[in-house]
């Protein structure tokens, strides 16, 4: 019995002794910075991500990849791009093509494979959507 009565307050003494560690613990965190987590010093709707779609550089963006896609699709002879919509990974591009109304329609799937080619070998993150005016 006395051994028992050893052990026992033996590892209450060990294991009583680590929990009161806490501020040598390295994923200790306070109530406050849970609450703030991701906000600037002074509360704002904005975060400090730089990879925000409101801080896209010269090189990446909504508007480039449109750029992209629009001077990519018009360098094909006849080709002219009427509009381009990006929505998440999908994108959708209406074209008008000289001399649409007397082609098949087998010569406008051709073209409008063609035209997704095109688009994905400049873009190649977005599912791509042709229609042909």
């Amino acid at each position: 019995m006395l051994r028992a009565l050893t052990v026992l307050v033996i590892s209450a003494f060990t294991l009583g002794a680590c929990g009161f560690q806490m501020e040598n613990y390295q994923g200790e965190t306070s109530r406050d910075d849970i609450e703030n987590m991701g906000m600037n010093e002074k509360v704002t709707t904005d975060t400090q991500n730089p990879r925000s779609i409101k801080y896209v550089g010269e090189t990446w963006g909504l508007k480039q990849d449109r750029e992209l896609i629009k001077k990519s699709v018009e360098q094909m002879p006849g080709v002219n791009v009427k509009r381009v919509i990006l929505e998440a990974s999908r994108v959708w591009v209406t074209v008008d093509i000289d001399g649409e109304k007397d082609m098949s329609k087998a010569e406008k799937e051709e073209w409008k494979k063609e035209i997704e080619q095109t688009i994905y070998q400049a873009v190649p993150r977005y599912d791509v959507d042709v229609k042909i005016r």
